[in-house]
Parts: C-alpha cells; structure tokens; sequence
C-alpha cells in the first residue's frame, strides 16, 4: 500500500482535519491559560511587595523612624535567597540603607534592571513614599512567574506534539483499514468487469457506510444478473420458438415458388397462410417489446387513480361472447366501487390477457369466474377457471418466456401472456400466485399499500400502489 494512497485516503486526511482543529484549540487554551496565569501571578507578586511594605511600616512605627535602616537591613537578610531588592533614600535622594544604589525616586509600579549583588537582574518594583518623607523601593526577582510561564508554555508543547502524533498514526491505522477494505472491493469490481456476475462485494455486517453501500451495490448486482439471466433465457426461447414457424413460411413460399402449374387461388391462399403466419410472429415481437418496455420503465406514464371494478366489469363482459362461443361460462363477482392507481392501458392488458388465456386453456364446458374484493389491507383481483390446471411443478415455469405446457402446444399463442402479466403485476408493486382451483387454475393478483391499511372514503382520493373501496 503505497505513502501516497494512505496520505490521499480521506479517513487519514479527516484525521490530520481533526488533529489541526484540536491542537488549534490547545493553543487557543494555551494562550487564555498562559495570559490568566501570567496576570494572577504577576497580581500575586504587587500584593506581596505591598504586604513587605505595610510590614515595614508597623516595625517602623513601633520602632521609630529612626530604625528604618536597620529595619530594611533586617528584611534584606530574610529575602536574600530570594534575590529581593531595597532601596531607602531620604527626602534628599541620599541613601540610607538597601542593597540596589540610589536613583531617583519614583512612585507606583515599575520594571527594573539593576545590578543586585554583582548580578544585573529584572525585577519587578514598587516605589513608596514614607510620612516622613522618605523613599522606600521594594523589589523582588520576577522567577517565579517565569518558572510557571515556561511549565505552562512546556504542558501545552508536549500535549500538542503527543496529539499531532496520535492524530498521524490513528489516520494512518485508519486509512490502512479503509484502504484494505477498498482493495478488496477494488478486485472484487474488476471481477465482476471482467464477466464473473456471479461475484459480490464483501461485507462485514458492521452496517457502517461501506457495509451499506455494497449491500446496495450487491442488490443492484441480483438484479444485474438476474436481467442477463433473462436476457439469454428470452434470446434462447426466441430463437427455439420463431425458428419453427419461420422455417414453415419459407417452405410454404419455397414450395410456391417451385410449383410452376399453381393457379391464382392456390397462391392467393399461400399468400394469406404466409400473411397469417408473419403476423402470428409480429404479435409475438409486439409482446416481447411491450414487456421489455415495461421493464425497462419506458412505457411508464404518471399513474391515475381508475375504477377497477368497471374496467373489470367491461372487460369481463367484451369476453363473454367468446367464452360462450367455446361453450364456456363467463362471470364477473366484483365488489362495486373499487379503485386503484395505476397505468389504465398495462392493466386493462394484464386482465386481457389473463381471461383470454384461462378461456383458451379452459375447454368446453368451463366456468370462468372473475371476481375483485378489497381488505382492510389489499386489493385482490382473482381468474378462476375449472380447465385442466397447471402441475404444481410448472406453476414457476410458465411465467416465463415462451414456455408452454406440453398440453398446450397445440393450441394458438406464444407463451408471453402470463409473461407480461407477470411484469404488469411486479410493475404495480402487486404479487401474482397461480394455485389449484379444484379443478383448474386459480391467478390471484394482489395489491397492497405499502404495508399499510387501505382506508374506506366516499371521497375520490389518489393513492401510489394502493386503493380505496367506497
């Protein structure tokens, strides 16, 4: 894993955001610690000269003014570890007593630089002037405050170093992670790039933002590969069932085209087997087009809230004559009323051809029932014939492209009408199940909203994927 990468990982570079952000507030603190101390303790330090005054003053007033000198010496002699300074002048500038030489008197607060005990040193100084006129100047070695300013100044520095340094390596054992994980996804893609669909990129089950993201990418993936699986499965399908009737239509043309003796009936007739047969194929292209527009969302419109119940009720009754022209019995049980949102022209398709398929399977004799009813939570549109049925086995199979039952390949039809109705369904949020009807077939679609309770109104009102029964 190269220094580049790592330095370039984003989790490293939030890492050195965070150090710099936090040392910044270390120093912000620093510097309100640094100035807060430096001010009590140079407060601290006026308030001890002025205590050294008041005390000079009460041994000056038992004693007598006369004794300041000595007074002054005594201090000295106290404080000289201390490398204190004093200074006593009389009201002429002569000096009296001190270790520091005269100089002119000055009253208040004052930094000095004088020579104390052969050393030059920096004090900090306060000039007091006695009842008596004379001058007194207190003065004591400022170290203290600069031991704690440079403890203070040395914290903070160690403290900053020690962050920026946790911050460098947390980064780096972070993005070191990151970067492995991304790895991993890395050859993972590239297999997938390279054809292996069956590949899935890895997951932790820690549920973090990676986690999250593969889980998306892995569902996206299913699908992926489920569409090729159904691309390859339709392309089979379409080249295992149009070859036959193709290879019919060139024959039927082939053989009218040899025979030089055919009379104007006998090629109009082949003529309109051939029409027949092309359209036969066209239908099936114009129903593997609408189902791969379907899927691929390209027919989809903005939904509109229908009366099912009537769109149900019509088509029912525009099959009738059909059904009984088989000698089969038509009826339509739907609940008056119901409403769902929807693509009116893909429903109306998806009822077409679920009746016309139960009357074409059915036989002779049949009954065909169609009914809808509406629960607290779905809707439910139900085909019900009393025919030959489907093996329980094939129930699965016969959603799909061109499959048929070896029963019903001698009937008309391609084998996509449960196919698009089984898109129409998925397309809806609707589920479709085909069971036994005892006898025959029993398709049962099913609309749910969203998991919700359907609501009851006398108002017309829009729901996506749901319905309302007045």
């Amino acid at each position: 894993m190269s220094r580049v990468r790592r330095f370039r990982n984003s989790n490293f570079q939030l890492a050195l955001l965070y150090a710099g952000l936090f040392t910044t507030s270390i120093l912000v603190l620093f510097a309100l610690t640094y100035r807060t101390a430096a001010d009590y303790a140079a407060q601290d330090e006026a308030d001890e000269i002025d205590v050294e005054f008041v005390a000079i003053q009460d041994e000056a007033h038992l004693a007598g003014d006369g004794y300041l000198p000595q007074i002054i010496a005594n201090h000295l002699r106290q404080r000289s570890s201390e490398h204190a300074a004093y200074l006593l002048e009389d009201a002429a500038g002569q000096r009296l007593a001190g270790n520091i030489a005269a100089r002119a008197p000055q009253l208040g607060p004052q930094n000095l630089r004088v020579p104390v005990d052969g050393q030059w040193r920096e004090l900090r100084a306060h000039g007091y002037r006695l009842a008596n006129g004379d001058y007194v100047l207190i003065g004591q070695d400022p170290r203290a405050l600069r031991d704690m300013k440079h403890l203070i100044a040395r914290a903070f520095s160690v403290n900053a170093a020690i962050t920026l340094l946790l911050a460098v390596l947390g980064g780096v054992i972070i993005s070191s992670r990151a970067l492995r994980r991304v790895d991993a996804l890395g050859r993972t893609t590239q297999a997938i790039v390279a054809g292996d669909l069956s590949r899935r990129l890895p997951l932790r089950g820690t549920d973090d933002e990676i986690d999250r993201l593969s889980a998306n990418v892995n569902a996206m993936l299913d699908r992926i590969e489920d569409l090729m699986r159904s691309v390859r499965q339709v392309s089979n399908d379409v080249a295992h069932d149009l070859r036959t009737p193709l290879t019919r239509l060139r024959q039927r043309l082939e053989q009218a085209r040899r025979r030089g003796d055919a009379t104007p009936q006998e090629l109009r007739e082949v003529l309109e087997g051939a029409i027949t047969q092309v359209d036969s194929i066209l239908e099936t292209f114009g129903a593997l087009l609408r189902i791969a527009q379907i899927e691929a969302g390209g027919r989809r419109r903005a939904r509109t809230t229908l009366d099912i119940s009537a769109l149900l009720s019509g088509v029912a009754e525009d099959f009738a004559p059909a059904a009984a022209d088989r000698g089969q019995l038509l009826l339509a049980e739907v609940t008056p009323g119901l409403q769902l949102s929807g693509d009116r022209e893909q429903l109306t398709q998806m009822l077409v051809n679920l009746l016309d398929n139960a009357i074409r399977h059915s036989g002779a004799g049949a009954r065909i029932v169609v009914s809808a009813h509406a629960s607290t939570a779905a809707l439910e549109i139900v085909v019900a014939d009393t025919g030959p049925g489907i093996p329980a086995p094939e129930r699965d199979n016969v959603l799909r492209p061109f499959y048929r039952l070896e029963s019903s390949r001698t009937t008309e039809g391609s084998g996509l009408g449960l196919s698009l109705v089984a898109v129409i369904a998925k397309q809806h949020g609707a589920t479709l199940a085909l069971a036994d009807n005892g006898p025959g077939l029993r398709v049962t679609i099913k609309f749910v909203k969203n998991g919700a309770a359907a609501r009851r109104s006398d108002a017309h009102v829009t729901l996506s994927d749901a319905f309302v029964q007045r």
